[in-house]
This record gives C-alpha cells, sequence and structure tokens, in this order.
C-alpha cells in the first residue's frame, strides 16, 4: 500500500530545442501533491445495433494531461518557476558579488514571443511514479490574508498546469528538499498610482489585508493531424491579469471608488519581502499590473466594528508605455 508520507512531486527543465522529451529531475516541488488524473477520455458512440443498450464500444482519441500544483505555504524560491511561464529562458543576475541574491526578470513582452519553459513532471508515491513530459504552466494563482492575531498569514500559490500526457515511471534518486524562505503576508504592501512611470511611489501603507490574484499566462496547446494522439506543439496567446485587493476602510478607500467611477487608468504593485541573502539584497517580489478597477467597494464588510473595502483591478495594455505587467524576483538561486 503506498503511502502518504512518501508522496512527492519532482520537475526538470527540458531542452528547448527538444521540448516534449522527458528530462531527469533537478528539484522538488515543495507543497502539496495533486491528485493523480488520467491524462484520456473515452467517448461512447451512441449506435443502433440490435441490443437494448446504446453503445457496445469506447474509443480514446488524444492524451492531454492537466493538474494543478499548489502550495498552502509559498516561499520566494517556488517564484521563479511559475515566473516562467510568462517569461523563459531568463538567466538569474547575481545583484551582490559572491551573495548569491539572483534577480529573476521574468516581465513578459507584450509585442514579442517570450518562450516560456517547459518542464518534466514526476509524481507518486513509494509504489509508483506518474511521469508527464512537455508541461507548461497555464495559469498563476497567488493569494494571501493577513490574520488578525498570533496564527500564521502564508501565501498560497496555485499553478495550473499542462502536459503532453502521462506514464508510469521513476524518481530521480537523491533528491533533497531546497531551503524555502517563506513569503509573509504580513509582509505584502500594495502601490497604487496613476501612470506606469510612477509605479511604487505611491503606498496604501497598513491599509492592505488580503490579495487574491489570477494571471493567465496564455500558454496553450495545440493540436493538429499527425501520427501521434498528443499534442504537436504549444503556443502564446493573450496574457490577462486580474487582481482583488481587501483594505480597511477610510478616505483611500473612497478615493480609489471615485477612481472606479471616473474609470481612471491605475497601476498597482504588490510587493513581499524577506530576509536578507548574505549581506546581499532581501528576497524580494514585485508584481506590477495596470488597468481599470472593474469594481469597487468602499464599505464591503466589517471585522469587529472597522469597515473594511475591496477593489478589483482588470488589466490592460498600456500603449504609451508598452506595459501590462512586470514580474521580478530576487532570491537566493539561479536555477529552477
Amino acid at each position: 500500500m503506498g503511502s502518504e508520507f512518501f508522496n512527492q512531486v519532482q520537475y526538470g527543465k527540458e531542452n528547448p530545442a527538444a521540448m516534449g522529451t522527458p528530462v531527469a529531475a533537478t528539484q522538488m516541488f515543495i507543497g502539496q501533491m495533486p491528485a493523480i488524473k488520467t491524462d484520456r477520455k473515452p467517448t461512447y458512440p451512441k449506435e443502433h445495433f440490435g441490443a437494448r443498450s446504446d453503445s457496445f464500444r469506447s474509443v480514446i482519441h488524444q492524451f492531454l494531461y492537466q493538474n494543478t500544483l499548489s502550495t498552502e505555504h509559498g516561499a520566494f524560491q517556488h517564484l521563479p518557476l511559475l515566473g516562467s511561464a510568462l517569461k523563459g529562458a531568463v538567466t538569474a543576475a547575481e545583484q551582490t558579488a559572491g551573495q548569491q541574491d539572483y534577480l529573476w526578470a521574468q516581465t513578459p513582452s507584450m509585442v514579442a514571443a517570450n518562450n516560456p519553459d517547459a518542464f518534466t513532471l514526476r509524481m507518486g508515491d513509494d509504489v509508483q511514479a506518474h511521469i508527464s513530459e512537455y508541461c507548461m504552466f497555464e495559469r498563476i494563482h497567488i493569494s494571501g490574508q493577513v490574520t488578525q492575531g498570533m496564527d500564521a498569514s502564508p501565501v498560497r500559490l496555485e499553478s495550473d498546469f499542462f502536459g503532453r500526457q502521462l506514464a508510469e515511471g521513476d524518481f530521480t534518486a537523491s533528491l533533497t528538499p531546497r531551503d524555502l524562505e517563506p513569503l509573509n503576508a504580513k509582509l505584502a504592501r500594495v502601490y497604487l498610482d496613476s501612470a506606469w512611470a510612477d509605479v511604487g511611489e505611491t503606498e496604501l501603507a497598513n491599509l492592505l489585508r488580503t490579495f487574491d490574484i489570477e494571471i493567465l499566462t496564455g500558454v496553450h496547446p495545440n493540436f493538429a493531424g499527425s501520427t501521434a494522439q498528443t499534442f504537436n506543439r504549444h503556443s502564446e496567446g493573450i496574457i490577462a491579469v486580474m487582481g482583488t485587493f481587501g483594505i480597511e476602510g477610510g478616505s483611500e478607500a473612497v478615493d480609489i471608488f471615485a477612481d472606479q467611477q471616473a474609470n481612471k487608468f491605475s497601476v498597482v504593485r504588490l510587493t513581499i519581502e524577506g530576509a536578507q541573502i548574505g549581506t546581499g539584497d532581501n528576497n524580494l517580489f514585485t508584481l506590477d499590473f495596470g488597468g481599470t478597477f472593474e469594481d469597487a467597494s468602499p464599505i464591503n464588510s466589517n471585522d469587529r466594528g472597522d469597515n473594511l473595502a475591496q477593489f478589483v483591478l482588470h488589466d490592460y495594455y498600456d500603449k504609451v508605455s508598452g506595459l501590462k505587467l512586470q514580474w521580478n524576483v530576487t532570491t537566493d538561486i539561479n536555477a529552477y
């Protein structure tokens, strides 16, 4: 019988010139292993054949593996892997010589190819490992809540992915979990400005309670007639972002409500900072995106007598700056 204690997820980055060719794992994904799902769906043709049944066969035409990697306690070291779906082939740049404080600049281009990376995933337990090649992330979800007391305020990370197929295989031996610096929602800060040139200048200081951000990477599989039942290649589509933020009520919330009614362009910045890396820079995640407020409520709920507000920023492309989304991570790893 398989044991939960031996569940694990491993991954390895595939050669960009040979995506779909399985590779050995180089790291473990530390989080919650998803349920192992099937990669194929039979259809049961409804036909007439002289019996009290509407089918006498099932057919499988093509394969696609889809699942979600997640962790309830996200870390800075998780983020470059997720950001590889926005911009691949990124070389992390050390910011302070000899201190291993690496900046991952994974801001995608809105007008050129971003060459997202593909991975081979290995998932299973002590009974069986399952392998899926040509895995790519199609959705990234980041959320956090500042708890009102001594309880934890983790940042949850979810990443929906697709892979070419699922097959039985083996884990890569001798991998150990890497050290992780936790993302702490209590250390999250939000900024709101009216132009990309000013992004990060105006903080909604000491107001942020919750954040929930969804990014659609636009990466998707393409199926075409061929000799195989799996997808043939991937393509890059529309990148989209939506963010919902909960803040304490007050004059700032009233101003945001007025901006929503005026359909005013805004750029939001979310930052989460962690511990210093050696004597270099701190661990840092910075996410920027611009658009207008799809919804805003200056009084949305309350907590122990305090009014809470909520606003939803819907992204769009800024033709002046050429920007929609910026993703930057500083952490102590220089490889996924």
